[in-house]
């Protein structure tokens, strides 16, 4: 594994260890984060962000999954706003990846995720969406 420096990298990697991993991740995701904790916090947060945004596909939810723990063990830290990231991760979030509404709580904090919530404009598809991750985060 090569030291991740761009948001692609983050993004291939993970996809990756699930391509050639498949439901055996345990040593990799141990891998996988221990590089990634010494990686910017922003790539890292983007990388993730773009498998999150991704549609259905048949590795949609592994995918997600090991992005999610990515997002749960490393922690990283972002400054990306808010909205632009629920609008773009809420069109294609598999609602089973739970890391994700806590990342959102521990990285921006519930107030400011309740004014976002409130000034989002979303499709049918995404207000279902929000509303698991307002369920996953007790705020229902």
């Amino acid at each position: 594994m090569k030291f991740p420096r761009t948001a692609e990298d983050v993004e291939n990697e993970i996809l990756n260890s699930v391509n050639k991993y498949g439901q055996h991740q345990g040593l990799r995701i141990g891998q996988l984060t221990r590089v990634l904790q010494k990686a910017n916090p922003e790539i890292i947060v983007e990388g993730v962000i773009r498998i999150l945004e991704r549609r259905s596909n048949a590795d949609t939810f592994s995918q997600q999954e090991l992005a999610g723990r990515v997002l749960e063990i490393v922690q990283p830290k972002s400054q990306k706003d808010l909205k632009e990231v629920l609008q773009r991760v809420l069109k294609g979030w598999d609602k089973s990846v739970e890391q994700f509404p806590f990342w959102l709580r521990n990285n921006y904090g519930i107030n400011e995720l309740k004014v976002a919530f409130a000034e989002l404009e979303l499709t049918e598809m995404e207000k279902d969406k929000l509303q698991t991750l307002k369920w996953w985060l007790r705020l229902n």
